[in-house]
């Protein structure tokens, strides 16, 4: 399967020459059904090239986005998807084997050509330039733990559920619980190593859905170690554990635009490293557990925050798992 590696190889082999509008090479060497092709076009941006039958209409009009065009042209048949901003080249080799995972196979001009113009629409947000306020360090470790967990349980998934996975991601949209499956949720919790207790900050962090499991992932981290990993690199992990299995990245993607985080700007936060340490779950719905939630306080009572003190919670403890001794 293509990797951001052979398009680099790819990208590097090509020079335009000025000897016509576009000059380009196939992705592959004939194994995808579609004629798909990177190539430079005359203002030498970066292109992907979907060759469509001539005798295929395309009901088409040109887009223009922030970083991200695609244009029709009628008489070679060509639907291209031009990168106007070299800074996005990551992410657009991204998105360029997001599209061919999609289509390679696909023999109908109809199907493959839709979807081609659909993953344009729902990846040209991931190439605006959003202003955002830096996050602080805690906030960036919490969302660094969350996904950390994600890469371990993609490690463990098939590449037929892989997307139902990536979706139970929810953390970042500030509802429910950080991971929904269908019998059980995970509220994870990112803390320094040194530290005995976690900060919950709402009632409805520990209420369990009816029928549901409910398990509190405690990560204890080192930050800014030696050994430690920055945000961006985990995700570059992740990305490429999706792209081998064949998942959308795009998911992850959206996930993290809720923090304002972008593939642009992910960057900098490359000064907070974080090493995991250990990772202890616990049984939330033991009725013993200790927890304030909507259901056991008063209705007089709301945004409840509180600290819970994990050394009178070994009685709940259903696995440990360390990784650095």
């Amino acid at each position: 399967m293509i990797q951001s590696d052979n398009l680099d190889i790819l990208w590097a082999g090509l020079t335009y020459t000025g000897k016509s509008e576009f000059e380009y090479t196939r992705i592959d060497d004939g194994d995808s059904i579609p004629e798909v092709s990177l190539g430079f076009n005359s203002k030498q941006n970066r292109c992907l090239l979907l060759e469509l039958p001539k005798v295929h209409n395309v009901d088409f009009q040109t887009s223009v986005k922030q970083n991200l065009t695609m244009s029709f042209f009628n008489d070679t048949g060509y639907i291209v998807l031009e990168l106007t901003d070299s800074s996005y080249t990551d992410l657009f080799n991204d998105l360029v084997i997001s599209i061919y995972q999609r289509i390679y196979k696909l023999a109908d001009v109809y199907e493959y050509s839709k979807i081609f113009i659909q993953m344009f629409y729902k990846w040209s947000e991931f190439f605006d330039d959003r202003k955002s306020e830096k996050l602080s360090q805690d906030i960036i470790k919490g969302i660094f733990g969350e996904l950390f967990v994600l890469k371990t349980l993609i490690e463990d998934c098939n590449s037929s559920h892989l997307n139902d996975l990536l979706h139970s991601w929810k953390g970042p949209y500030d509802k429910g619980h950080d991971f929904e499956f269908d019998q059980k949720n995970i509220e994870v919790k990112a803390k320094e190593m040194s530290k005995l207790s976690v900060k919950i900050s709402s009632e409805y962090q520990l209420e369990a859905e009816a029928d549901k499991a409910l398990e509190l992932l405690v990560l204890s981290v080192e930050t800014n170690s030696e050994e430690g990993q920055s945000l961006r690199l985990l995700f570059t992990d992740v990305k490429d554990m999706i792209i081998n299995k064949m998942g959308d990245v795009s998911i992850v993607l959206e996930a993290l635009s809720q923090k304002n985080i972008t593939a642009q700007n992910i960057y900098q936060y490359d000064n907070y490293r974080f090493e995991v340490l250990e990772e202890v779950a616990y049984d939330c719905n033991n009725p013993e557990f200790p927890k304030l939630t909507k259901s056991n306080t008063p209705k007089a009572i709301g945004s409840i925050q509180y600290t819970l003190h994990l050394s009178y919670l070994s009685e709940f403890i259903v696995s440990a798992k360390k990784y650095h001794d």
